[in-house]
This record gives C-alpha cells, sequence and structure tokens, in this order.
C-alpha cells in the first residue's frame, strides 16, 4: 500500500498564480522604468518574470518586451513582437474592449517608431475596423500601456489676493 502524501491541484493552483502575479507585477514594473526611459532596469524587471501561459500573462510580457525592443532601437523585432501580441491576444481571456484598445496602443507604438509614421501593413490589418468603449478598459492595462504620454499635470497657483482695500481712508 502507498503511503506516500496525496497531492491534489490546489498546489499547482496556487503556483500558478503566484507565477501569474509575479508576470503581471514585472511588467508593470518593466512599463514605469520604461516611462522614465530606464531601459536597462525594464530588461532586468522582466528577467524576473516567471515563464506563463500566454493567456494567463505571457501576453504582458511579451507586449512589456516589445517596447524595450522599441525603446532599444530595434524597430523591426519590437514591431515584430507587437504584431505577434496583437494576433494572439484572442487566444486570452481579456475582453474584447481590452483585446481592441491593446491593439491600437500596439499599432500608436509602431507608428512612432517607424521611418515613414506609419505601422506595417500586417499591424494595421489586425487593427483596421474596430471600436471599443473607454470606459470599459481595465484600469490597470490603461495605466500600464497609456495611447499616450501624459505629462506630469501642473497645478496652476492660486491667484493672488485681491489687494487690501483701506475702509478708513473713504
Amino acid at each position: 500500500m502507498f503511503s506516500g502524501p496525496m497531492f491534489s491541484g490546489r498546489k499547482s493552483a496556487e503556483k500558478r498564480r503566484e507565477q501569474i502575479d509575479a508576470a503581471d507585477q514585472a511588467a508593470g514594473a518593466a512599463m514605469a522604468a520604461l516611462f522614465g526611459d530606464d531601459v536597462e532596469a525594464a530588461r532586468k524587471a522582466l528577467s524576473s518574470a516567471p515563464k506563463t501561459h500566454y493567456a494567463d500573462m505571457g501576453w504582458k510580457v511579451d507586449l512589456a518586451y516589445a517596447m524595450v525592443e522599441l525603446k532599444s532601437e530595434r524597430r523591426k523585432s519590437g514591431t515584430q513582437r507587437l504584431v505577434s501580441v496583437c494576433s494572439r491576444l484572442d487566444e486570452t481571456s481579456l475582453s474584447l474592449d481590452d483585446k481592441n484598445y491593446l491593439r491600437l496602443y500596439a499599432l500608436y507604438r509602431a507608428s512612432e517608431v517607424s521611418k515613414t509614421g506609419k505601422p506595417p501593413m500586417e499591424l494595421r490589418d489586425l487593427v483596421e475596423d474596430f471600436r471599443f468603449d473607454h470606459t470599459q478598459i481595465t484600469p490597470l492595462i490603461r495605466q500600464d500601456f497609456p495611447l499616450k504620454k501624459v505629462d506630469d499635470i501642473v497645478v496652476a497657483p492660486p491667484p493672488p489676493p485681491p489687494p487690501p482695500t483701506d475702509e478708513a481712508s473713504e
């Protein structure tokens, strides 16, 4: 009779969740580093990302890698990776709005780095004729992959107080 430990799927499911969370955090840290133009910190953050299934969090890690490639002035490989990520988004459980938002994000980034100002045709074909509801986009996706770079908002100083009126002189 076998008296060894009995394993259930609980441990493997927990380990998978931990890997997904770690990959998500690594991709988020990489994107934050890229916002600060620190490509090496972004590479280091991504190197700590555990291997996950594409549908779980692999898409996010791949998209962050594509952005590192683009920031490293490796236009061709970065753009190819963007096309690869966009063509596989349907394998994920992301909402249609999230997928379309990410495709538009990739289109914008590829346009920024192309010599002609236009992304490659294969990427344009993936993005053509779609719509999404901006309010339905997952906030973390918008945070990690903003469509446009937002500068820090400078708050205007309050207006100076009105000059004191000297009621005694009236």
